[in-house]
């Protein structure tokens, strides 16, 4: 089972799908290793839009074994993100940080 992120519905794309390179396809269920190394390609717009549209699939899921390997896939985007940009990731924490509903 695939899982597509996209950039959150805010992004200037209207109806339209958003373009190729916004694309992300990623099986929550894959390797985790592969995982790894596939999040640490994406761009910083990837991953807040991989952030948003996996709070979508997770609050709709109800198979336990599904959620949580999206909350592990969430896990390595929010890893990355600290990693790339340690104090942007420090200051959305201070203001909030991830919302969980």
């Amino acid at each position: 089972m695939y899982f597509m992120w996209v950039p959150p519905p805010s992004e200037p794309y209207g109806s339209d799908p958003p373009p190729a390179e916004h694309r992300v396809v990623l099986d929550p269920a894959g390797d985790p290793e592969a995982l790894r190394r596939a999040v640490a390609r994406l761009t910083l717009d990837q991953l807040a839009g991989a952030w948003h549209s996996s709070q979508t699939a997770l609050a709709a899921g109800h198979d336990v074994r599904r959620q949580a390997q999206l909350v592990m896939l969430r896990g390595m985007v929010l890893d990355e993100v600290e990693q790339r940009r340690p104090r942007l990731y420090r200051r959305w924490l201070r203001d909030g940080g991830p919302r969980l509903g």
